[in-house]
């Protein structure tokens, strides 16, 4: 079979898929539909696709992403007052406590996780950390401040944070105890003030209290 011949089958046995009118410079265009799946495919995408847009643009029964986010952040704004309510504890608005059984605990949980090293047995303070005992104070002597200085630490003068390391409840627990114990019990070997005169804790009006000096200033 020559070359000539071999045209002329091809020819024929394409020519019912030949599209009339369709020929430039000899050659022929053919009726070559795409196969099935191709043609499902891109049917299927188009009705995603209305169905898509009736959804979350035309009917507006879904929601785009910003909202997804407002309602996710709202979600979880719920969920950490719940648990807060839950656990009793408001890092905003810490209360301490005054049963000795939960200062005993926070006396030793001062005794076992490592206060000791730096602020002394008895809060004295020592060459690491700053005496606990008198009413001079670096970062605050309020129950909120000194719960954030427990929870995330100082990493700057060498506090380590104990979120990681105490509960909530045992957090406020060594609050109380240094705020109830160790405050104003003049222990040997104090170490002299540094920070601010800002006073000494007091329980009753859930406050400071701050002393005059001999200069007329609180």
């Amino acid at each position: 079979m020559n070359t000539n011949e071999d045209k002329m089958e091809y020819i024929e046995e394409f020519d019912h898929n030949l599209i009339e009118g369709h020929e430039y410079d000899g050659i022929k265009e053919l009726d070559n539909p795409p196969p099935f799946w191709l043609l499902s495919l891109f049917y299927l995408s188009v009705i995603f696709a209305v169905a898509y847009g009736a959804y979350y643009f035309w009917l507006g029964m879904g929601d785009l992403q910003v909202a997804e986010y407002e309602k996710a952040v709202a979600e979880a704004q719920m969920n950490m007052k719940n648990k807060q309510g839950k656990s009793g504890f408001d890092e905003n608005n810490i209360v301490l406590f005054t049963d000795e059984a939960d200062i005993n605990a926070g006396a030793q949980l001062f005794a076992t996780k490592t206060c000791t090293t730096c602020h002394g047995m008895h809060g004295e303070g020592n060459a690491i950390g700053p005496n606990l005992s008198d009413e001079y104070w670096i970062h605050g002597n309020t129950p909120n401040e000194l719960f954030q200085v427990v929870k995330n630490g100082v990493p700057s003068k060498g506090m380590t944070p104990f979120k990681g390391q105490l509960s909530e409840k045992q957090m406020v627990q060594v609050l109380s105890y240094v705020l109830l114990k160790i405050q104003k019990s003049n222990p040997e070997n104090a170490k002299a003030p540094q920070g601010e005169k800002l006073g000494f804790y007091s329980p009753d009006a859930e406050t400071v209290e701050t002393t005059t000096d001999s200069t007329g200033t609180e």
